[in-house]
């Protein structure tokens, strides 16, 4: 009897144990669930290209600005629609989901692109949404409430276009303790050359002339999206005009609006600058970018007083020339304009140097490129001397190669090549945004192509 009652309390302390465990919280280890984790949680996206579990939708590492996360998830905006991804975490029980939100900041990009939104749906509700975030943007922190939500939806919406949006989802989670920001890492502070209030490196200005490229710009502007280009154009290709020349310095923009919204400010305070020159206009292009309807003005400030203005500089043009007295100037604007138009509206200023002397060549500026057929110093061959090569009074004995009549020639046996694919054919093409070239890597090709494009121009 004492073992049957000892029995059966037995099985209710049991009972009793395992009730008392189910109602207890998580553990510390099950508090907080990683997305990037649970692929037994996805119900499916929409999106363009892959998909990043715990990487970029590209594979690579998920970086937000100065920031990196081990943890998260990542996908490419739509052109015509909101890209998503949803989970069903209708079994985990959690209270908050969070996020540190941006555009990808993948290395191989040479245009700072993409704009996005992140906004997050439980049950078709919207939770959480953030402002438009750009690339280069340090990570958005995104938090909201999911207590008894079942399907919860992540989606971005691509702001002024779809091109580059990647988005990124760092240490994306589900957790049942109120998330706090995830800590900042400490980092170096990056010294950019294209906003700074440093003093123009000595050994830049203690000649007589200087290149606004090379020198510390105290603040750069153009289209969104676009870069302000040093020694390049606002596509990073070399600056090249219609009429032959090219120029190894200069400056690029795409226009803002029709003010002249896209500038560099430059300091030369002191420095004993008295003229800058340069040539401006509507770079020649080698993109499949049309900018065949880019109308331009351009715009010289010193310390925003305007000191020189063009009129409207269209594509396919000659870029001219220009100078103006920069004498006591301290901040100097070059600035480009639509006219009214942005749309192509690439300005360039080829050269752009500035002068202590006022002498300023056309050397310091521009290289022409000649169309002329390249001419060889060939030999010249004396027509009463012989050549080696001449059968006709020089004649060469060929060794005597006819097998000896008992023994067989040898025989090669026949093989047919496979059909191979060209090496490009067969080479991985990089996808993406990031497969833009970098104008450092490919300054002589771009050149030669660059000579044909005028050369056609030309013949047209």
């Amino acid at each position: 009897m004492k073992t049957k009652q000892f029995r059966i309390l037995t099985l209710a302390l049991t009972v009793l144990m395992l009730t008392g465990l189910a109602a207890l919280p998580l553990s510390a280890a099950e508090d907080t669930v990683y997305l990037g984790d649970r692929e037994d949680l996805f119900l499916g996206r929409d999106s363009l290209d892959g998909f990043g579990w715990n990487t970029a939708h590209s594979g690579e590492p998920i970086t937000i600005g100065s920031r990196s996360f081990d943890k998260g998830l990542g996908f490419h905006c739509l052109p015509d629609k909101d890209a998503y991804c949803e989970f069903d975490i209708s079994s985990l029980g959690m209270k908050y989901f969070a996020a540190s939100v941006g555009v990808l900041k993948e290395a191989g990009y040479f245009i700072e692109w993409g704009s996005i939104s992140f906004h997050v749906f439980g049950d078709g509700k919207l939770l959480a949404s953030t402002p438009m975030r750009i690339w280069g943007d340090e990570p958005f922190f995104l938090t909201c409430s999911v207590e008894g939500v079942k399907t919860l939806k992540l989606v971005q919406k691509n702001e002024n276009g779809h091109a580059c949006d990647a988005g990124v989802w760092g240490n994306a989670r589900l957790t049942n303790t109120e998330p706090k920001a995830d800590d900042k890492v400490e980092v170096e502070p990056v010294f950019d050359p294209n906003k700074t209030t440093k003093p123009q490196p000595a050994e830049l200005v203690s000649g007589d002339y200087a290149y606004v490229s090379d020198l510390y710009w105290l603040d750069a502007k153009t289209y969104t999206g676009n870069v302000v280009g040093r020694d390049c154009n606002t596509a990073n290709e070399i600056i090249f005009s219609n009429d032959g020349k090219f120029f190894p310095k200069g400056v690029g923009f795409h226009a803002v609006s029709g003010n002249y919204d896209a500038y560099v400010d430059v300091n030369i305070e002191g420095l004993g600058f008295t003229k800058l020159a340069a040539y401006y206009g509507v770079c020649e292009t080698l993109t499949p970018h049309d900018i065949s309807m880019a109308q331009v003005k351009f715009a010289v400030f010193g310390d925003g007083a305007k000191l020189w203005e063009s009129g409207t500089m269209q594509f396919g043009e000659d870029m001219l020339p220009m100078d103006c007295d920069v004498t006591g100037v301290k901040t100097l604007r070059l600035a480009v304009a639509g006219a009214p138009g942005i749309s192509g509206a690439w300005g360039t200023y080829g050269g752009a140097v500035l002068s202590k002397s006022g002498e300023i060549t056309d050397d310091l500026l521009f290289s022409e490129f000649s169309f002329d057929e390249p001419v060889t110093d060939a030999p010249v061959t004396d027509p009463e001397t012989p050549t080696e090569t001449d059968p006709a009074t020089n004649p060469v004995t060929e060794p005597d190669t006819t097998p000896e009549p008992d023994t067989p020639a040898p025989t090669e046996p026949t093989t047919t090549a496979p059909d191979t694919p060209a090496e490009s054919d067969t080479r991985p093409q990089k996808k993406g945004c990031g497969a833009a070239l970098g104008m450092a890597s490919v300054a002589i090709p771009l050149a030669a192509c660059a000579a044909i494009v005028l050369k056609k121009r030309k013949e047209d």
